[in-house]
């Protein structure tokens, strides 16, 4: 199985604090049956430009590869804050992409409104690129939550969306999780672990949580579709249908 989104790289952002705890959270993972990993550190652009965090990137990575087990892939990407703020131009975007793809994971404001002018930003970057956004953790973003047909008009604009496994499980959360599961709205599934305690990974509890649900043919699927984004390779995008929300409920 592939973990799409993780913070396990040490000392680069609020996840692993050092070698030894991003070992232990790599073994985590393999005891749950991920074996393939994408490091996807947060980007926010205040401090650095993507050619100081692509370098910096590279040396944590180097400093934990001989740690890192034989019977696990690697793959680096990056978690790019996207805002009406600090959002980098197109070239410089497109080098924060999950290596050897096309592909880069998109962090959107969590509690502010989505301005118009941001989604069409998002879009112009698509249309100029050919580049897809993987939207990610779309069940923490307030404007997501009160109004979850936006999940549609991204698939429709072209983005993939990313659920974090914690979503399956979490009982705050799941009623939207299985809703967008549902309606084929989950592209990519990641733990977003970012330690071995409080955020630790729980690949293996969201999966007998979506098969005990009868979900199991879309975990397929989603495996499926992780594999071909990795591969370097692309696929036609459903659009899938829209969740509705009545009384706090989603559907």
């Amino acid at each position: 199985m592939i973990d799409f989104h993780t913070h396990v790289l040490p000392n680069i952002d609020d996840g692993a604090a050092d070698v030894q705890m991003a070992t232990k959270m790599i073994e985590q993972e393999l005891s749950q049956g991920v074996e393939e990993i994408v490091f996807t550190p947060h980007y926010y652009g205040r401090k650095r430009r993507p050619e100081q965090f692509l370098e910096e990137r590279q040396q944590v990575f180097e400093e934990l590869k001989p740690h890192i087990p034989e019977n696990v892939k690697i793959y680096l990407g990056s978690e790019v804050h996207f805002t009406g703020i600090n959002i980098l131009d197109d070239e410089e975007l497109c080098k924060l992409a999950i290596e050897g793809t096309r592909y880069i994971l998109v962090e959107f404001p969590f509690v502010e409104k989505w301005s118009t002018s941001l989604l069409e930003r998002l879009s112009d970057f698509i249309y100029d690129t050919g580049y897809t956004p993987i939207i990610a953790h779309v069940e923490r973003y307030q404007e997501v939550l009160k109004n979850p047909a936006i999940i549609t008009h991204l698939v429709e604009m072209g983005c993939l969306i990313q659920v974090n496994t914690r979503a399956f499980i979490n009982k705050w959360e799941k009623n939207f999780a299985f809703a967008l599961l549902k309606h084929g709205l989950v592209h990519c599934i990641g733990t977003d672990a970012h330690d071995v305690t409080d955020r630790a990974p729980d690949y293996e509890e969201a999966k007998i949580a979506v098969e005990k649900a009868g979900y199991g043919k879309a975990w397929a699927e989603i495996q499926h579709n992780m594999r071909a984004i990795l591969n370097g390779g692309t696929f036609r995008i459903p659009i899938g249908g829209k969740v509705k929300k009545f009384m706090n409920r989603y559907y």
